[in-house]
């Protein structure tokens, strides 16, 4: 039986009273831009999920709207009754036939791979058990996902995991690091960039973008014709690099098993792969 193809549900409040607990982490950043990065970034992972169909993001901020735009997500007016309303309300909006999750809008390390292992780990079936998949540190949730036909019925803020676990909600446990990182404070923040954020906030925290300054892998698979191939990264994500990247390394040739470097450039496009020892 073929895996539900999922709707997300991403809120974003007004960048201006987003995230406010980390207003000031990058003294030369706009609060406002450094918010709507993480939830840019955070869409942009979950549009590229295999498992999702459609992602609609519930706001009422022009800049955010106009991001999901571009992005390829549908944009929901935001009824402003809170978090949960809002959840709700993407809720209403895919209908009961579809198979429905929420998810925050502050991830923005996370890797499509895991997003849809957490998804294929909800219970399929007429047993109709809602799954959540706590944060890093355990008490809040970061996703809460809901088979066709069962209310998501979201309980998400402060103790929302127990409060999700009470709800009848069955705790999803994987190896899923860069789903559990969301960003509240500037240590999560530091967190997510080791990581590897995403292009618009590694942007914005300068060096390398998209899987974090110095990220290494290792070469899985190399082609000498194309000079291309294939690195697997420490958190286990499989990241193609092209010839034009192994052009810039400097080096004649990889070895399979090889530690290597990563650089991005602000698109987030591979530009080099290089020795950890090269400058």
């Amino acid at each position: 039986m073929p895996d539900p193809t999922w709707t997300v549900v991403v809120p974003v409040k007004r960048l201006r009273a987003a995230k406010s607990r980390l207003r000031g982490a990058l003294p030369a950043v706009p609060h406002e831009e450094l918010a709507l990065a993480l939830a840019a970034d955070t869409v942009r992972a979950v549009r590229a999920c295999p498992a999702v169909g459609e992602v609609l993001v519930v706001s009422d901020d022009a800049r955010v709207v106009a991001e999901a735009s571009a992005a390829g997500a549908r944009p929901v007016p935001d009824p402003g009754a809170g978090l949960n309303a809002a959840f709700r309300r993407g809720a209403a909006v895919a209908g009961p036939r579809v198979a429905v999750a929420g998810l925050t809008a502050d991830l923005p390390a996370l890797r499509p791979a895991e997003l849809a292992a957490a998804l294929r780990a909800v219970p399929a079936g007429p047993s109709g058990v809602r799954g959540f998949v706590a944060d890093a540190p355990g008490s809040g949730t970061v996703l809460l996902a809901a088979p066709a036909g069962v209310p998501l019925d979201p309980r998400f803020g402060v103790g929302s995991a127990a409060a999700h676990a009470a709800s009848g909600a069955l705790p999803l446990r994987g190896d899923w690091p860069t789903l559990r990182r969301d960003v509240d404070t500037a240590a999560d923040l530091a967190t997510a960039a080791r990581l590897g954020a995403g292009p618009r906030t590694a942007g914005l925290l300068g060096g390398p973008v998209g899987y974090g300054a110095g990220m290494q892998g290792t070469v899985a698979t190399y082609d000498a014709s194309t000079r291309s191939g294939v690195l697997l990264l420490d958190d286990g994500t499989e990241l193609p690099f092209p010839a034009r990247a192994f052009d810039a390394s400097g080096l004649r040739l990889l070895r399979l098993g090889q530690r290597v470097r990563v650089e991005r450039d602000a698109a987030g496009e591979i530009v080099r792969v290089t020795l950890p020892t090269m400058a």
